[in-house]
């Protein structure tokens, strides 16, 4: 009966030690990886004050979207949506005008892409009729290659700097006639929490 119990205590003790190793291997390989991820998010206060502005909060939803994570350079397109919520009012976007900046706020063009390719679609304008939806992945003209040169970006990460897409919206409303718009989305580049790698890492491939 002795033997039986030191048996069952050595198999608890190797368990708990192969446990404890296990833990650390993934709270090392967590904090490893901090340095290396960075993740986004819109400026959604911002972008509400834009679309007020620009008497639009009533017309327009728009969202962008993120993963939960990027590798320093991995981030190569926007995805966004614009939902039309008006019943009359029609809104184009003129991509030709539209524009994406560096950290530094210096701005180049921003590129309609086709989702799964890298190449652009035609950079005609994009109409929005009433009640519909547009979604559209945003590079910029090197379309294909990463938005941001990987030091810029943990630079950018380390400050919590933004970027911003800068669109021009073309409204036409009932008995109103036309007007032109520019709507500016700011994006905030942080870095990753070790909170948030150690969920990630936990997380089943």
């Amino acid at each position: 009966m002795f033997m039986d119990l030191a048996t069952e205590v050595a198999r608890n003790v190797l368990v708990l030690t192969v446990y404890f190793i296990v833990v650390a291997l993934v709270f090392n390989r967590a904090f490893q990886s901090l340095d290396k991820l960075v993740n986004f998010e819109t400026d959604a206060a911002y972008l509400n004050k834009q679309l007020s502005a620009n008497k639009l909060q009533d017309i327009l939803n728009v969202k962008f979207s993120f993963a939960e994570k990027y590798e320093l350079d991995e981030l190569h397109r926007l995805c966004m949506s614009i939902e039309n919520k008006s019943k009359d009012v029609f809104v184009e976007i003129d991509w030709k005008q539209c524009f994406i900046s560096d950290f530094d706020k210096r701005i180049r063009r921003a590129i309609r892409v086709i989702p799964g390719k890298n190449e652009a679609a035609a950079q005609s304008p994009s109409m929005i009729l009433p009640g519909q939806t547009l979604k559209e992945e945003i590079s910029d003209e090197k379309i294909g290659s990463p938005l941001f040169e990987p030091k810029k970006l943990q630079a950018a990460a380390d400050k919590t700097d933004y970027f911003y897409l800068r669109l021009l919206l073309k409204i036409s409303e009932a008995n109103v006639g036309g007007r032109s718009c520019n709507l500016r989305c700011q994006f905030i580049a942080k870095n990753l929490s070790w909170q948030k790698a150690l969920v990630l890492a936990l997380q089943p491939k």
